[in-house]
C-alpha cells in the first residue's frame, strides 16, 4: 500500500495552499472561538476528503485552481461541522484519545461551534464563486441528515435490511466523500454538474464512501478488510451498543431459524446495558459468513471505483487516486 505522502505528492503544493487557507479561514474574530477552532483543526486527522477534492481537480485540470482550493476548505469544514454535531447526538466524549468539543463545551456551544465551521466554509466558497461546490455540499448535507434520521428510526425498530443499510451509508458516509470528489471536478469543468468528469468523480467518491463505511463496520466488530479477526486495540462493538445493525450482523441473520433471529434481536435490545449480550452477538457474527460477505461487498465497491479511473490517461494523479482508493479500503481515516 502506498504511503500517504506518496498519494499527496502530485498535489503537494496545492495541499499546502489548502492548509494555509484552512488555517486563515478558521481564525475567529471572537476570542471565545479561537482556542476551540485551533484545537479542532490541530486534531483534524489526515484531511483525506479535501485531498480527494484536489486530486479530482488535478485529474481534470489544476489542483491549485482557486475554486478547487476553496472547495477543499469547504469540504473539510463541513466534515468537522458534522463531527461536532455527531458528538453531541452520540454523546461521544473522546476521539483519537482527545476530548471532543462536545465534551469540552456544553451541548449548545458545541452545536454552535459546528454551525460556525459550516458557515465559515460556505463563506469561503461564496467569495471564491464556488457555486457548484456550494450546491454539491448542501445536497450532501441534506442526504447526511436523511441518513442519520433513517438510521435512528431503523435502529429503534431493529429491522435494517441490507438494502436499507446500503441507503443509510450512501447518505450518511458516502454523500460527503462523493461531494468531495465532485467539487474537485466542478472546479475544472465550469461548475457544470452534468459534465462527464463531474458525474464520474461523484460516483468514484460515492463508491469509496460505501467501501470505507463497510470497512469501518468490520473494524468495529474486530475484523480485517478480508473478514479475518483483527486486534485493533479499540473498544469493539460500539454499533451493537447503539443497536445499529451493520452489514456483518445483517448477513449473519439471513437464513437463520426464526428462534435464533429472535434470540439475536433480544440480545441487540440489551446490548447497551449488558456486555454479555455484546459478546454473544459478536460470537454469533464471527461464526457466520457475515464478515467475509461484508468484505466481499466492500471489495466490489472498491473495484468499481478503481475501474472508473481507467477512462483517464495514465498519469501520476491517476496513480495517486488508485492508491487513495486502496488506502481507503486498507485502513479507516
Amino acid at each position: 500500500m502506498a504511503h500517504l505522502d506518496e498519494i499527496i505528492a502530485p498535489v503537494a503544493a496545492a495541499f499546502e495552499a489548502f492548509r494555509e487557507r484552512l488555517d486563515a479561514a478558521t481564525r475567529s474574530e471572537e476570542p471565545f472561538m479561537r482556542p476551540i477552532t485551533r484545537d479542532i483543526l490541530r486534531s483534524g486527522g489526515k484531511q483525506m476528503r479535501p485531498l480527494l477534492t484536489l486530486l479530482a481537480a488535478a485529474l481534470h485540470g489544476e489542483a491549485g485552481d482557486p475554486k478547487a482550493l476553496a472547495g477543499a476548505v469547504l469540504i473539510e469544514m463541513i466534515h468537522w461541522s458534522t463531527l461536532v454535531h455527531d458528538d453531541v447526538i452520540d454523546e461521544a466524549y473522546v476521539r483519537r484519545g482527545e476530548w471532543t468539543p462536545g465534551a469540552l463545551l456544553r451541548s449548545k456551544s458545541a452545536v454552535l461551534t459546528g454551525d460556525y465551521l459550516f458557515s465559515k466554509g460556505l463563506g469561503q466558497a461564496a467569495r471564491a464563486g464556488c457555486f457548484g461546490a456550494m450546491r454539491a455540499t448542501t445536497r450532501a448535507i441534506e442526504l447526511l441528515v436523511d441518513g442519520e434520521l433513517m438510521q435512528m428510526e431503523h435502529a429503534r425498530r431493529m429491522d435494517t435490511t441490507e438494502a436499507v443499510y446500503t441507503e443509510i451509508i450512501r447518505h450518511k458516509t458516502a454523500a460527503l466523500l462523493a461531494a468531495a470528489a465532485e467539487c474537485g471536478a466542478l472546479a475544472a469543468c465550469g461548475d457544470d454538474p452534468e459534465a462527464e468528469g463531474v458525474r464520474k468523480m461523484y460516483r468514484f467518491g460515492e463508491l469509496l464512501g460505501l467501501a470505507f463505511q463497510i470497512q469501518d463496520d468490520l473494524l468495529d466488530f474486530g475484523f480485517a478488510a478480508n473478514g479475518d479477526p483483527l486486534k485493533t486495540g479499540k473498544v469493539l462493538c460500539n454499533d451493537l451498543r447503539e443497536r445499529k445493525m451493520t452489514l456483518p450482523l445483517i448477513r449473519a441473520l439471513e437464513g437463520v431459524p426464526a428462534s435464533t433471529r429472535r434470540q439475536a434481536l433480544k440480545h441487540l435490545r440489551r446490548a447497551g446495558e449488558r456486555s454479555a449480550s455484546v459478546a454473544w452477538l459478536r460470537d454469533f457474527v464471527a461464526q457466520s459468513d457475515g464478515p467475509a460477505y461484508a468484505a466481499g461487498v466492500m471489495g466490489r465497491h472498491h473495484a468499481e471505483a478503481v475501474g472508473l479511473l481507467e477512462a483517464y490517461p495514465e498519469s501520476p494523479v491517476r496513480r495517486a487516486l488508485t492508491a487513495y482508493a486502496d488506502y481507503v479500503v486498507g485502513r479507516a481515516f
